[in-house]
């Protein structure tokens, strides 16, 4: 399995938020290495599932990417927003980093994805 990371926005190479890699360290996770990339047709067409953090994502995607249909859903399981942490404290970071934690933890489970793939 391989898992990627892309915005509808970002730029190529851009660093982590300072904010997201000190929340991140204190559950495990170096993003220290972390360059944005944007989301391309080549990414589109390779992935089996995109995730989104907002109904906003979701809605861009499919419509700049119509071929990606039923490949694309929200992290959410419930279909609610991620909170989007740019500009807030690091409180706000460790919010954010939680509430993806449970989404993708639920979402190993609603994609079926066993300890041997994990």
């Amino acid at each position: 399995m391989v898992v990627a990371s892309a915005g509808l926005a970002a730029w190529g190479g851009g660093a982590a938020s300072s904010g997201a890699v000190e929340a991140m360290a204190e559950m495990g996770a170096d993003l220290s290495a972390h360059e944005s990339q944007p989301l391309t047709e080549t990414l589109v067409t390779q992935a089996d599932v995109i995730l989104t953090m907002t109904a906003a994502h979701r809605a861009a995607i499919l419509a700049q990417f119509p071929a990606a249909g039923g490949r694309v859903a929200m992290l959410s399981p419930d279909r609610h927003d991620v909170l989007d942490p740019i500009g807030g404290s690091l409180e706000t970071y460790r919010k954010c980093a939680r509430q993806i934690h449970g989404h993708v933890a639920a979402r190993i489970d609603t994609l079926g994805i066993g300890s041997a793939g994990r």
